[in-house]
């Protein structure tokens, strides 16, 4: 990247800068899908959850937060916010009678069920607009990207590797 200030005029916009926006886009996108569908209840904020869960069987709540990068107080506060809109139950953990699982409920369960939707039509436009072998290059890189990344270390070897260079 040329040695500009951020911010300064002509100056590109960091990789990390454009991912995040482009995130974005697809918030304010999905957003307006689960609108439409009458999920408007369900805030961006409640996707470390719907993400992370297994949607058959549920998840711990600790899983929910290792898995999303969060403590277990915020995804906590996720959880009760759905469990308040009828999204999510906490029931007991067969396993451990001390552990609660977090699942989907029949309405949760077909939120995640539209959101899935929402995504693949998000998908679908994208490849109108840009052109599928775009899209699907989009995606394919993506992927190496991050199945090249430790995910529990949150990116350590790029960013070792970007000190090196």
């Amino acid at each position: 990247m040329p040695d500009v200030p951020l911010g300064a005029p002509g100056a590109p916009r960091h990789l990390a800068h454009l991912l995040a926006d482009a995130k974005d886009v697809v918030v304010v996108a999905l957003r307006k899908h689960m609108q439409a569908r009458g999920y408007g209840d369900v805030r961006p904020s409640h996707g470390c959850v719907f993400r992370f869960i297994d949607p058959q069987s549920g998840s711990r709540l600790t899983d929910l937060a290792e898995r999303g990068h969060l403590t277990k107080q915020a995804v906590g506060e996720m959880v009760s916010d759905l469990e308040a809109l009828g999204y999510v139950e906490r029931v007991p953990d067969p396993s451990d009678g001390r552990a609660k699982i977090v699942r989907l409920t029949a309405q949760g369960r077909a939120c995640h069920a539209a959101a899935l939707e929402s995504f693949a039509a998000i998908e679908a436009a994208w490849a109108g607009r840009y052109g599928a072998r775009r899209v699907a290059e989009l995606r394919g890189l993506l992927e190496e990207v991050i199945g090249s990344e430790p995910q529990a270390g949150g990116g350590d070897a790029l960013l070792e590797t970007a000190v090196r260079a």
